[in-house]
């Protein structure tokens, strides 16, 4: 009868072994955690378990997304470092994609190639930036993907801190609809104080009035309507429905502020939030360091 259980348990072991799944709560609450070597054993494990392609490719662009945090992470004078885990995590995104196509490893590649182009300086990056579009517009229109708030703001700080006229693409414009989005995609569950400080930051630099917005906002409006893609037609979003749009942060409409007010008021309701918010990151604490000076500078 015992040697019967022993068997009967060691069947069932094998049986588990062979039919896991990968089961990826527990790394990607490693990932929110900011405990970045923890999450990559746990990514590592899954990765063994994962059987198909589309399971590997769940794996590989977590580790994509692993990778620029750990190169976010090293100190900014070693450039050297930073590279070797901006290019591993390139090339983990390229083997997700290879392995099953998907939104998310295009969004972590783009992710990976736009930070080594700006630990190695302006002109690389200005060489990154065609192929950081090309994968961010693969995201939003052929996956139709548009509840991602990091792909909103990976694109909307690409046209922000991009030259325009006839150096490069730059719109800051464009740039600031496409954090509106972000802004409306942010997920319940984390702080997110740099896109706030990010979103605050591009307004104030653009320093429309109130009456300039909501002439703008009218010509955008048309622009919101007649775009055929998604990429195109989100470069407008500031301005759908006129700017007669009350968003969260705020107590009045978008055409009845300035940029600078909009700033301030973004700034404003992050500092609230931060005070009741339960769910803390290790990095909060330096962004909302960085808000605090911002908001004193600009009240």
């Amino acid at each position: 009868m015992k040697r019967t259980s022993v068997l009967l348990v060691l069947f069932l072991f094998i049986l588990f072994s062979l039919t896991a799944a990968p089961d990826f709560m527990q790394a990607d609450l490693l990932m929110d955690l900011e405990e970045f070597a923890r999450c990559e054993t746990e990514l590592m494990v899954q990765k063994g378990l994962a059987s198909t392609d589309k399971e590997q490719a769940e794996v590989l662009w977590r580790l994509a997304r692993l990778q620029v945090s750990i190169g976010d992470e090293l100190p900014d004078n070693d450039k050297d470092a930073k590279y070797i885990e901006y290019e591993k995590g390139e090339a983990y995104a390229l083997a997700s994609i290879e392995k099953y196509p998907n939104a998310l490893a295009y969004l972590w590649k783009s992710s990976n190639s736009g930070r080594w182009g700006q630990t190695k300086g302006p002109l690389n990056a200005l060489g990154k930036a065609k192929g950081m579009v090309e994968d961010l517009t693969m995201v939003v229109n052929d996956f139709n993907t548009l509840d991602s708030t990091e792909t909103w703001y990976v694109l909307s700080s690409l046209y922000d801190e991009l030259p325009g006229g006839f150096i490069s693409f730059g719109d800051k414009t464009w740039a600031i609809s496409y954090m509106h989005k972000a802004m409306e995609t942010l997920p319940t569950k984390l702080l997110y104080p740099g896109h706030y400080k990010k979103f605050a930051e591009e307004l104030y630099s653009r320093n429309w009035s109130a009456s300039k917005r909501a002439k703008k906002f009218k010509k955008m409006e048309s622009d919101w309507k007649g775009s055929a893609t998604n990429v195109e037609k989100y470069r407008y979003y500031e301005g759908k429905n006129d700017g007669k749009v009350q968003p969260f942060y705020s107590s009045v409409l978008l055409t009845q502020m300035s940029d600078r007010q909009e700033a301030v008021m973004v700034l404003s309701y992050i500092k609230a939030k931060h005070q009741i918010f339960k769910n803390l990151q290790p990095s909060d604490a330096q962004e909302m360091a960085d808000i605090e000076e911002l908001y004193s500078e600009w009240t």
